[in-house]
């Protein structure tokens, strides 16, 4: 995914697939002390200057963690000046930045929103292609703070792809659908729920072969891998046991998330 590029604000955060930060549409070269303070705030609305301190260099003391957010304040609002914004206890980036993954979330949340109205929700008009983008959270950072945030951003894009699947599938758009579906097979593979939207697009296009094709390749990695087979609920949708709804064209479709 691209850096956000919001010409109405001077700063933008890049934490998806790579770190990057840009100011006023140019590239920002961020001392690594400073890169992981900006992504530290990115992730959060700011914090008590303590807890920062204590997240980023959890090894010093109270003292020297300190003083090394004060020195990473100091050079990352140096490279890109006022960035990174402190009051009293507190410290936070500038209101106006623009972080790529606060978008993203934001988006995955409307797909996942339910829908209020009988009509199926509309598909975005990319056709969710911005799924398949890529999407890692700072691929590479093992820090303690990261790591559940990346999980977080991992499981917000899988729970997007498999619902965007189903809702694909509703319009009849199949061959997207599929490669959405696919994408979260990619991504987790031994994930139940992201075999399922695979055969349940497969069914809605009445693919019964394809659905039980894919299903026996599921069952036979879990298998192998964990000693474990699928649930009732799976193998009862691709026995055909569970008849998606018919769509609004006729076709069978599986009513989404």
């Amino acid at each position: 995914m691209s850096v956000p590029s919001d010409v109405a604000s001077p700063f933008a955060i890049r934490l998806l697939d790579a770190f990057a930060v840009r100011c006023a549409g140019r590239a920002v070269a961020v001392p690594p002390s400073g890169q992981r303070l900006v992504a530290y705030l990115a992730l959060r609305i700011g914090a008590g200057r303590t807890v920062a301190a204590g997240a980023l260099w959890p090894e010093a003391s109270e003292e020297k963690s300190q003083a090394s957010l004060r020195t990473a304040v100091w050079r990352v609002n140096r490279a890109a000046p006022g960035l990174v914004v402190t009051r009293g206890t507190h410290v936070s980036l500038a209101p106006d930045a623009v972080v790529d993954n606060r978008e993203f979330t934001a988006r995955v949340r409307r797909i996942l929103r339910p829908s209020m109205d009988a009509q199926p929700p509309p598909v975005d008009d990319d056709g969710y292609a911005w799924l398949l983008r890529g999407g890692e959270l700072l691929p590479g950072w093992y820090d303690d703070w990261v790591l559940l945030e990346q999980e977080h951003t991992l499981q917000l894009r899988l729970h997007a792809l498999e619902a965007a699947a189903r809702r694909m599938a509703v319009h009849g758009r199949y061959a997207g659908a599929l490669e959405l579906a696919f994408e979260a097979v990619r991504l987790e593979p031994l994930r139940e729920s992201a075999s399922s939207a695979v055969i349940a697009v497969h069914l809605s296009e009445g693919n019964a072969v394809d659905a039980v094709r894919h299903y026996e390749w599921f069952r036979r990695l879990l298998d192998a891998e964990l000693g474990l087979q699928p649930s009732a609920q799976l193998t009862a949708l691709a026995r055909g046991q569970v008849v998606p709804p018919r769509g609004p064209t006729g076709d069978r479709s599986v009513t989404p998330w």
